[in-house]
């Protein structure tokens, strides 16, 4: 978030100011986001400021020299940004090892590893679009984003200098207008494509480098063309003025005028980068009224001075002391977060960055910087591996610990275990509703189960064409045969059907697919592109198919995550309601084939609706910390509510008290975490659901047939 505090013909202090603005708008989003919830957009002008500074650099020695360094450059990008950004890694790695819930360390762990190797912000555009991830709560390095794309671009970038250099040798023309176009054909090219990847996968396009790419070449075409406009302004003093002004304006605007449900970057992005690069161009002034003059103040180019640091350790604290102190952040930690902030990043300038960045054995020789940077990367990266295997470890034999407590709960040998704690004979002797003593599983193994579903590749993910089926239950010679349909909360069933099935000789055959809920309605939900709701479409039809192709279906099984959707008219549909008649029709014809649907009410979500295990890994002792208030829980449910208004033949399975009582709805249960994120019901509570999803089913069962 930093670059060369030189151009041209020296330094600009007004562009230190500047930085101080990008930097406080993002930690004051990250502190206050509804006060600046579009404060994430200086990020956007250090891109610009990036993309100046740097092209400014590389084409004074491309043009003077005919040559340009890349060794030598990169190794001042490595002097200059590797030692502040990998000694907070290997901090915010003590940190974690320290503070943070093992439960959140997978995710933590392999985002370390991924901001040393400067990918994270692909990391986290694959986990903005995978479904298991929905429920992943930020870590200590997820700012490490947009470095990784800063990175990515100084790679790139003096590349393609180099390419037009190249250019220029062989057809004798200017170097200047050569890369003024290619620059601007990136930027074109770059800006479209963040314009329509933004409308359709905007969750994705804000960490791709792609959508990125075009705000670091308007700041290379201001390093460019800016110096001609000079003359020109000098000459009209008060245009200078209302310019840098104008564009100061267009970025605080951004900051407060936009939040996390505009569609970003898109072209509302085009506003605090014009902006940035309108202060960049109207400069350096003498009038008394100049937008340079207060961003020039000490106090503003102090911040500027340490705003890469600033950048880097603002967000760990953030992250990591509401688990220090067991409660969410106060005003008080606020404004102590922001002051150590202040401190950490100037002793961090102070101490590490100048000095490394100065370093004449590693100027004059560069590969000894490359060695740096590269030692400093395996340190981290090592250091990650190694925790994530002790936790893998660890994660393994809870896990083996508490399948036999299952088992054990399942035999009734203890009656105390899940579920069976609310059942009211039990309620007297078992205690409180957590149980008595840790959890059976280990938090960390439960949100495993996100990534390593209890059935692999029995669920089609959204992404994917084909629509994937197994068969679970008994499987050889069944006595019957059932179907389970629907999105991810009819997949949280999985391992009570194969028990069920196993138990009573049912083969249960599984026809899933996550986000997608089996109707003929379009189930949107925001920042999906279009393309998956086609796939949704098609899958429905396919499953449908195969459903009534098959006479051995009895009953279908179906429940939906539906208070997660917004419901909208299918293709060639021209429903009154559909939120309520997409699932009529397709209920309709499933009926007509001699087939009972059975909608399982969808489950309780937890406490506004942040991962579970996390939290009660964080609140050892406590699993009532992490209940929510019944009202609050018992989400609305569309497909539920549909079985009322439904012909004959469909019927409603509700067990929401099997995981609330008359006030509350719990996290833990029998010492059983009962979700594996917020909503998801875990492999463990859903075995031990088995009985009385059996029970439920036993009380409607009226087959067609």
């Amino acid at each position: 978030m930093n670059s060369e505090n030189t151009v041209r013909r020296g330094f600009r202090p007004e562009i230190q100011g500047l930085r101080a603005v990008a930097v406080l708008l993002v930690i004051a989003y990250h502190l206050y986001p509804n006060r600046v919830p579009g404060g994430y957009v200086g990020v956007d002008v250090f891109f610009v400021l990036s993309g100046f500074l740097i092209t400014s650099h590389l084409f004074r020695e491309a043009d003077s020299t005919s040559h340009l360094s890349l060794v030598r450059f990169w190794g001042r990008r490595i002097r200059r940004l590797l030692p502040a950004s990998l000694l907070v890694l290997a901090v915010s790695l003590v940190l974690t090892w320290v503070w943070v819930p093992q439960s959140m360390w997978e995710q933590t762990l392999r985002q370390i590893g991924a901001s040393a190797l400067y990918v994270e912000n692909w990391a986290l555009a694959a986990e903005a679009v995978d479904y298991s991830a929905i429920g992943n709560e930020p870590t200590l390095v997820q700012h490490y984003w947009s470095l990784s794309v800063e990175e990515q671009f100084y790679l790139v970038w003096p590349l393609l200098v180099v390419a037009a250099l190249l250019l220029v040798r062989r057809r004798g023309v200017a170097l200047r207008p050569v890369l003024t176009g290619v620059f601007g054909a990136v930027v074109l090219a770059s800006f479209v494509y963040s314009v329509v990847i933004t409308s359709h996968d905007t969750a994705r396009a804000y960490f791709v480098t792609p959508t990125r790419a075009w705000e670091f070449g308007v700041g290379a075409l201001v390093g460019l063309l800016g110096a001609s406009a000079d003359p020109w302004l000098r000459t009209r003093e008060p245009l200078r003025v209302l310019l840098g002004w104008a564009g100061l304006a267009a970025v605080v605007w951004a900051g407060f005028a936009l939040s996390d449900a505009t569609a970003f970057p898109g072209w509302i992005a085009a506003v605090p980068v014009l902006g940035t690069a309108a202060v960049i161009v109207a400069g350096t002034s003498t009038a008394a009224g100049a937008v340079s003059r207060p961003l020039s103040w000490r106090p503003a180019t102090f911040v500027g001075d340490i705003s890469y640091a600033m950048y880097l350790w603002h967000w760990p604290l953030i992250v990591v002391l509401p688990f220090i102190t067991g409660v969410d952040l106060r005003t008080r930690d606020k404004v102590g977060i922001f002051l150590a902030t202040l401190v950490v990043s100037w002793a961090c300038t102070r101490w590490v960055e100048d000095p490394v960045r100065t370093n004449r054995a590693l100027a004059d020789v560069p590969w000894r910087a490359y060695a740096l940077g590269a030692a400093g990367m395996v340190v981290v990266v090592a250091s990650a591996g190694a925790l994530h295997a002790d936790l893998n470890r660890d994660v393994a034999a809870a896990q083996a610990a508490s399948d036999r407590v299952v088992e054990k709960a399942l035999a009734g040998d203890t009656p105390c275990i899940g579920p069976s704690t609310l059942d009211p004979e039990n309620r007297a002797d078992c205690g409180p509703v957590g149980g008595e003593g840790d959890p059976i599983q280990d938090p960390a193994a439960v949100v495993e189960q996100n990534d390593v579903l209890a059935f692999p590749g029995c669920m089609s993910m959204p992404t994917v064409v084909a629509v994937h089926t197994c068969d679970l239950g008994t499987t050889d010679d069944p006595k019957r045969t059932i179907a389970v349909a629907g999105d991810s909360h009819s997949t949280h069933w999985f391992p009570a059907f194969d028990r069920i099935g196993r138990e009573r000789g049912w083969r249960v055959r599984t026809f899933t697919r996550s986000g997608c809920p089996l109707t003929d309605a379009t189930a949107v939900r925001k920042d999906w592109p279009e393309h998956r709701y086609e796939l949704c479409r098609d899958g429905n039809e396919d499953i449908e198919r195969q459903i009534l192709a098959d006479p051995e279906i009895d009953t279908v099984f179906v429940s939906a995550d539906s208070s997660t959707y917004q419901w909208e008219q299918g293709p060639d549909t021209d429903f009154a309601d559909p939120a309520t008649d997409g699932f009529h029709a397709v209920w309709q014809r499933l009926t007509d084939a001699g087939k009972q649907v059975v909608v399982i009410h969808d489950v309780p979500e937890t406490k506004d609706s942040k991962n579970s295990p996390n939290c009660v890994a964080a609140n050892p002792g406590d699993p009532e910390a992490c209940a929510s208030p019944r009202d609050r829980a018992v989400v609305p449910d569309a497909e539920a509510d549909a079985v009322a208004t439904a012909g004959p033949g469909v019927r409603l399975i509700k067990l929401t008290d099997q995981f609330c009582d008359d006030e509350l709805c719990y996290a833990v249960i029998g010492r059983v975490i009962v979700y594996r994120d917020f909503a998801h019901v875990s492999e463990e509570y859903s075995t031990l659901m088995a009985p009385y999803l059996s029970r439920a089913f036993d009380a409607v069962d009226e087959p067609l047939g």
